[in-house]
This record gives structure tokens, sequence and C-alpha cells, in this order.
């Protein structure tokens, strides 16, 4: 009757391994449950590049039936026809490729990929009368020459010629995209006798393809005379118009018609005899193709470019882009179209939201003195900056047009290269000046999709062909997407020091107004501190202040808040943010550290 104490004591060790026993497999459920639940929502399923191109058909609709606004449209149902199916995809490619083309560019503006690889990753308009969806150079690089191999060496049937070629979806779109984007071309800059050979070649491509005779109306094994003669049509037709070129270009389809007729046409001719035999005739009197209308048209002009990117370019793109840091990015961008989430509401609906940051004393912006300065090794931060991120540096020299191989002092001789290369470096390192560049994304963003918002709002039935929705270039001009992004979003960097620092002229000061400059919707609060003489003694007020940057870039005070005394009466940071956080508006505040 008196052994509690040890059978509490043998059993003891058993329940403490029980409730062990308990968390080990609390663990490993879960870890099996949220591997499940990853797996149904499809986190993480792009990791690479590879998975990226894969995927890639896919992220116009995930777009649009998850990011962007609602809208609705008339191909938008459970039962579509082939061509509502096209016409749909088109619609979602020409919505989901300004956001796209946005990533792409600002990944060209921080260095991390080349301009070649920009125009390769870029995904055009989708807004011609191609009847198909147009994808970027980088799913469709090379494609056109490996698809005129296949059927250059090809002795099988029509059928299994076009089944090899379909296996790889971005060969097959290629393959289309040339051959609509060639009669495309053609029919607009011939004139009414050319525009009737060129019907007279499709009519009759079209009708071998129907009887399955491609083999033996047609010399496969001539396609890259054909592939010749068209790019260096489009060689000539991307450059600006003059009489040489005209002249080159009436030679250049001269010699198209000429391999087209003569090396790779295996068909009888009779049939029809009035078309090819006034054909001939106006190409022996030297009047077909005598006049053509050069392409000024902006979509014919970028069609007629992007069709000699994909009968030029030879190498393969699947490494593009080649920079970790972009891959990266796009690779988290494409991820996030495929997780649960509510459907988005348009931006005027969102509840507005303030960015906080605290700053005291560090750095704003790397100055060139602190980039050369070397340590005890020998070794300047610029140096160092250099060899760690290579690709970027010579990213850098293209994009201010310096040569790749042009040493650090060749830019000493331009202000404005200085002050790029400041913030290039200051991009790099941990900075004020990169946290307000990666805050200030925000506006950017809701500019974007206000303006497009704008656009769309009015007729939704707008054809995808609308110039102005495709190009959004200018989109941050646009006075309602500006002021639509300043009722929703405002960025506050609290700089309790920032009069103390303008007073004695210290370069963060300077470094300050100039980011005040670069961002117009940045606000700078401060404490400012005011002595003046009263009854002999010297009397000390405090100020709350809000400032910005006038159009002269100088400091406009926007509100003066006086304070019943000194505000630090705590720790700095809590203090120097509660002094400030009455200039901010909105439903949410996002306080961000500089080191985030």
């Amino acid at each position: 009757n008196h052994n509690a104490l040890t059978v509490a004591s043998l059993w003891a060790p058993v329940f403490a391994i029980y409730l062990l026993d308990l968390q080990v497999f609390y663990t490993l459920v879960s870890a099996v449950w949220g591997f499940l639940l990853g797996a149904r929502d499809r986190l993480g399923e792009i990791r690479s590049i590879g998975a990226l191109q894969k995927l890639f058909e896919q992220f116009p609709g995930a777009f649009m039936d998850t990011l962007h606004f609602s809208m609705i449209y008339i191909f938008r149902g459970s039962r579509q026809s082939t061509s509502q199916a096209v016409e749909k995809q088109k619609f979602d490619a020409a919505r989901f490729s300004p956001f796209w083309n946005e990533i792409i560019r600002n990944l060209r503006e921080e260095d991390y990929i080349t301009t070649f690889e920009m125009e390769l990753l870029l995904m055009p308009r989708n807004s011609g009368d191609i009847p198909l969806v147009q994808w970027p150079l980088f799913l469709l690089a090379s494609k056109i020459f490996l698809a005129k191999d296949i059927a250059a060496e090809s002795r099988d049937t029509q059928y299994e010629l076009w089944d090899r070629i379909s296996r790889d979806d971005h060969m097959k779109y290629a393959v289309q995209e040339c051959y609509y984007a060639i009669k495309l071309i053609l029919t607009e800059i011939l004139d009414e006798v050319g525009r009737l050979w060129v019907e007279r070649i499709y009519e009759d491509i079209n009708a071998s393809i129907e009887n399955g005779n491609i083999h033996t109306d047609f010399q496969l094994n001539k396609l890259a005379l054909v592939i010749s003669r068209v790019t260096a049509l489009m060689g000539i037709l991307k450059e600006n118009e003059t009489p040489e070129l005209e002249r080159g270009a009436v030679r250049a389809i001269q010699d198209l018609y000429d391999v087209v007729r003569y090396d790779v046409l295996h068909m009888n001719l009779r049939e029809n005899y009035d078309t090819w035999n006034l054909l001939t005739k106006a190409r022996d009197e030297g009047r077909l193709f005598a006049k053509l209308k050069w392409p000024k048209n902006t979509d014919l002009r970028l069609q007629v470019k992007r069709l000699y990117s994909l009968l030029t370019i030879k190498e393969s793109a699947s490494s593009i882009p080649k920079n970790l840091e972009a891959r990266r990015r796009l690779e988290f961008f494409t991820n996030s179209l495929f997780m649960k989430m509510p459907r988005t509401k348009p931006a005027r609906e969102m509840l507005s939201f303030c960015v906080f940051t605290p700053y005291y004393s560090e750095i704003v912006l790397y100055s060139m003195a602190e980039l050369l300065k070397k340590n005890e090794d020998g070794i300047s931060t610029l140096f160092y900056l250099q060899k760690i991120y290579p690709d970027e540096w010579k990213n850098f020299l293209a994009r201010i047009g310096r040569d790749e191989n042009a040493s650090d002092t060749e830019l000493f001789d331009s202000a404005n290269d200085i002050l790029e290369l400041r913030f290039w470096a200051s991009y790099r390192g941990q900075t004020l000046a990169r946290t307000v560049r990666g805050m200030m994304y925000y506006r950017k963003a809701l500019m974007l999709q206000s303006y497009l918002e704008r656009l769309t709002a009015g007729d939704l039935e707008a054809p995808a062909s609308s110039d102005e929705l495709s190009d959004t270039r200018g989109f941050d001009l646009s006075p309602e997407a500006r002021a639509q992004a300043d009722l929703k979003f405002t960025y506050v960097v609290t700089c309790q020091i920032y009069g103390k620092q303008k007073e004695e002229q210290k370069p963060e000061a300077a470094d300050i107004a100039l980011l005040m400059q670069r961002n117009e919707a940045l606000r700078v609060a401060f404490i400012d501190i005011v002595e003046t003489l009263r009854d002999g003694k010297v009397n000390t007020e405090y100020y709350s202040k809000l400032v910005k940057a006038d159009v002269n870039g100088k400091d406009k005070e926007i509100y003066s808040v006086k304070l019943p005394g000194n505000p630090k009466i705590g720790e700095g940071k809590p203090e120097n943010q509660n002094h400030a956080i009455i200039f901010t508006r909105g439903n949410a505040i996002q306080t961000i550290d500089m080191n985030q």
C-alpha cells in the first residue's frame, strides 16, 4: 500500500517513451500529409528552366484563371470548337504577355540577363492575324532547322513525318508559325500579281496536305534553299527603307520565286495553267515583284524581325536565362501561378497599404571612395563585386553602351556612368537604395494592372489586336494608372536624423535626396530639431516632418507636426517608427527593414 513511488518510477520511462514515439509518428505523418497537400496544390512543380519551358503553355490560362481581374469572355466555356479554343488561347496570351514582358525587362534593367536573352524571353503581342499563339523565341529557337533536317531525310509518309515533328510541341509551333508568317508578310508587301503567286502556292500546298501527297508534289530536300531565300528577304525588310535595300528586296523575292518554281515544285502545273502562264510572263518581262510595299506597320515590322530570328537562331535556347538569380525569379513567379488562392479583385477594390522602413545612418548608396577603397588584402569592393558577378558586370557595361572589356577607369570620364556604377554596386549590397527599389516594384505592378484594367473595362469584347493593350511600355506615363497606384500604395522611409545630415552636408543626405528624385512616390520622414533663443535661454523644439522631391529635385515639405518634447524616450528604432507613423496612409502598414 506504500509503493506508489515505485510504480511511478517503473512506468514513468514507459510513458516518456510513449510520448517520444508520438512525436516521431507525428513528424512522419505531418511530413507525408504535407507532401500530399503540396503535390495537390502543385507547389514547387517548376524546379528548373526545363520544367518552365515544358509548362509554359499553361501559364497564360493559369494567369487568367487566378491572378487576373475578373473578365467575361465569349470563349470561356466548357464546350469550344477548335477555332474558339485557339481564340481563347490567343486572348489569354495577349493579356498575360504584358506582365511577363515587364518581368523580363526588369531583369534586363537589373543586368541579370543580356539584351539577346531579353529578346528571346519576351513574349509577342499575339495581336496579329496569325491563327495561333506566338510563344517566346527561347521555346522555338533552332526548331526550324531540326524540322528541316527531319523533312529532308525522311522517307516516311506525310502523316508519319508530321507525327515525328509533332512529338515536340515547340517544333510543331515553330513550323506552323513560319508557314503562316511567310504568307502574311508576302501578302502585305507584294502587289496584286505577287499576291496571286502567294495564293496559288499556298492553295497547292494545302491541297497537297489534304491529299497526303506533300512528298510527291514538293521536293522537301530543297527546303534549305527556301529557308535561305526567305532569310535573306527578311534580313533586308527588317531594316529601314532605302532605294538600295528596296532593289535588294526585289532581287531576293525573285530568287525565292525561282527556287520555289523550279527547285521545290514537283507537281503538274497544267491544272492551273492560266495562273502560272501569267506569272511566268510577268517574271520574264520583269514586272513580277517590281514594286514592294515596305513594312512600316509596327506589328508587321515586329513579325518580320521575329521570323528572321526564327530562321537564323541555330543554337538551342534551353539554358536561357543563364543567370541563377534570373532563373530563381522566373521559377518563383511561374510556380505561384498554380498556387491555390482567391481570384484577384480589380486594383480599385484592393486594400490600400503603406510600406514603412526605418533608417538611421546605414549606407544609402556606395560612394566611389567606398567602392575603390582597398582592404588589407588589396581588394576593393568594386573588384570583389566584379568577380562574384562577372556576367552581371558585362551586362551592365553593355547597358550603358560600353565595351564588355572596358576598364573601370574608362567609366570615370562620365558623371552619368559613375552614378550608374554606384547604383549597380549598391543594388548588390545591403543598402537603402536596394530596399527602396524592391519596394517600389509594388507601385510599378499596380500601375501596370490598373493600366490594363482601364483599357479593358470599357470594352470587354475588344479584340486581341489592340496595339494599346499589347504594347504597355508606356503604362507608367498614364495619369490614371499613376493616380490609382498612388491611392493604393505609399512608401515612407523614416530617416530619423535626415535633417541633421542635411545641416552637416553629409553624403547620406544627398543620396537620400537622390532616391526621392528617382522615385517620385517615395516620402521621407525625419525629426527636425530647432533651437531658438527665448528670454536669454536656448529653447529646443522638435518637429516630425514629411518631405518629397519637387519638380526641381529639391525637398518639398508636406507636413510639419510640432512634438511635445524629445520623441526618443525608448529604444531608437521603435521611436524612429513611432514619430513617423502619423504620415502613413491606407488600411495596412507593412514594416520592412533595410536588410529585407
